[in-house]
């Protein structure tokens, strides 16, 4: 068994010895299902970013976490830990596309003060350096790796927390949503299935979980222009670069089941969809406590309760904060 652990084939790495040798193949094919589809998931929102030369409903602090985390990861991975061979395509891959959408916010995010910009950048090139000297320099890689970590558990508050400024989700592209949250899955049952590092035991729940809050924010919003706030008008370039094609054409087939009943009650159809919505958004409550009950397990410790915790109590939080800011709950 100790040899299957260390020294087996693809599909036999970081085996539990404990767990027939099935659960260690269907771990490992889940583990390279999800790099298949970190390949693809940020495809989407690159594209969507270029077609409508803009950035706006997307978080630069999301983005920036995201690419620092994954820099961080890259030293960890080739330099300390030994994780099976789809953990390492996965380590140099995603920071090439990260960063691709770093540049995007550069060149696209005309709504950002200039001189902002280049003092983030400058931020953002004293941090990379710093931690890429303590990872090379002092060989520190399993304690800078909690940065990584630390990155990814709050990486997508970011955006949960504007998406609900905004009540909408037109600025994110939903295949790369949708990609994310099938990619999310593999992850939590290869990285669970398998004998991992601690690292990636609470990073893959915290990643996987706030994934999945943005995916019911995702479903919830579906076809809704961006609120107003009262003292910031629509004219405002943060707000009128929502124009694009797929967003424009679901908002107004909401618009249009919302006014579509002679009787002034929504239509069937609207009905439906809500139905649809209530259920997905029931399933994914559902994964996020399969989440919550893997954490606990892999941990062996109810402090590991505090992690759903924080989830809920921060995810509740941005909730209350910008409910407060719109009195209704109208699709405009």
């Amino acid at each position: 068994m100790g040899n299957r652990t260390q020294d087996g084939g693809l599909l036999q790495q970081n085996c539990r010895p404990e767990w027939p040798p099935w659960t260690c193949v269907a771990a490992n094919v889940c583990g390279l299902c999800s790099t298949t589809l970190w390949f693809l998931v940020l495809l989407p929102q690159v594209w969507k970013n270029f077609r409508r030369k803009s950035v706006v409903g997307l978080s630069i602090l999301w983005a920036t976490a995201n690419f620092t985390a994954s820099l961080v990861n890259l030293c960890f991975v080739y330099g300390y830990a030994k994780i099976p061979l789809y953990g390492r395509i996965n380590s140099v891959y995603m920071p090439i596309l990260e960063f691709t959408i770093l540049v995007q916010f550069w060149i696209y995010g005309d709504h950002y003060n200039k001189r902002h910009k280049i003092a983030y950048l400058i931020f953002c090139v004293c941090m990379w350096t710093t931690l890429l000297s303590l990872n090379l320099g002092l060989k520190l890689f399993p304690y800078i790796q909690w940065v990584a970590i630390g990155l990814w558990c709050v990486e997508t508050f970011p955006q949960v927390f504007l998406n609900f400024k905004l009540r909408s989700t037109m600025g994110q592209s939903t295949r790369s949503v949708i990609i994310a949250s099938i990619g999310k899955m593999t992850d939590f049952l290869s990285t669970y299935g398998l004998l991992m590092p601690i690292q990636y035991v609470v990073m893959i729940y915290f990643s996987s979980s706030v994934n999945y809050v943005n995916v019911i924010q995702v479903v919830w919003f579906h076809g809704r222009k961006p609120n107003f706030s009262r003292d910031e008008p629509p004219e405002t370039v943060q707000y009128n670069e929502f124009r694009d094609g797929e967003a424009d054409e679901s908002s107004t087939a909401e618009t249009n089941l919302l006014c579509s009943s002679n009787s002034g009650q929504p239509s069937l159809d609207f009905k439906t969809k809500r139905t649809i919505q209530y259920s997905l958004i029931t399933l994914f409550t559902c994964f996020l406590g399969l989440f919550a009950y893997g954490i606990v397990w892999a941990t062996d410790s109810y402090y590991a309760i505090f992690a759903p915790c924080t989830l809920v109590a921060v995810t509740v939080f941005a909730f209350l904060l910008y409910n407060r800011a719109w009195p209704s709950d109208s699709v405009v």
